[in-house]
């Protein structure tokens, strides 16, 4: 089982710009599955053979979780299965990095990031994170990176290319499994 950060191009028309996301890859069984606002998850074949998630954040109007988001997907299946990119056709251009856990191993880091995702879809649907305009703000980048460190794990957060906000993060209320909105830090 292996964790990762990875970052794609962007997806559209906008040319610059790179959009951070989670791998999880290899899963070994019996595996956990997802959970996204209570919702069973269950992981899909990564394009190398092996079972695992694809998890970002997303503009959905706010900051949203998703798991197996196409673009996220398809940049995966891409890295993983170099026979789905071609010369003559645009692709995300994946950057892939393994994420480091030096107090856990990443099985528990695996539970531990599932479980943060989940309360942070049922946070921020009670209290939502507006998507920023141009990026400048709470983004894919700064909410990858935060689920990231709370899980335990050790991983650059400035990869190849114009990932705006790398280094912002989320206030950790956002991610835990019980949290009244009034103590909740105002980020909006």
């Amino acid at each position: 089982m292996s964790i990762y950060i990875a970052a794609r191009d962007l997806a559209g028309i906008v040319p610059i710009g790179t959009h951070q996301f989670i791998i999880i890859d290899n899963l070994s069984t019996p595996y956990q599955n997802g959970m996204l606002s209570g919702k069973i998850v269950s992981p899909k074949n990564l394009g190398n053979g092996k079972l695992g998630y694809v998890i970002g954040a997303h503009n959905r109007g706010n900051l949203e979780a998703l798991y197996f988001e196409k673009s996220d997907y398809e940049a995966t299946l891409e890295y993983f299965d170099k026979k789905r990119v071609s010369f003559f056709k645009s692709d995300f251009d994946t950057e892939v990095i393994k994420v480091k856990f030096p107090n856990a191993n990443e099985q528990a880091a695996t539970l531990e990031i599932i479980r943060i995702v989940n309360a942070y879809s049922i946070n921020q649907s009670m209290d939502k994170i507006a998507y920023p305009s141009a990026g400048f703000g709470f983004n894919s980048n700064s909410w990858s990176q935060t689920v990231i460190e709370l899980a335990g794990g050790v991983v650059q957060s400035n990869l190849k290319g114009f990932d705006i906000s790398n280094e912002k993060r989320i206030p950790r209320t956002y991610f835990m499994p019980i949290c009244p909105s009034k103590p909740r830090p105002k980020i909006n």
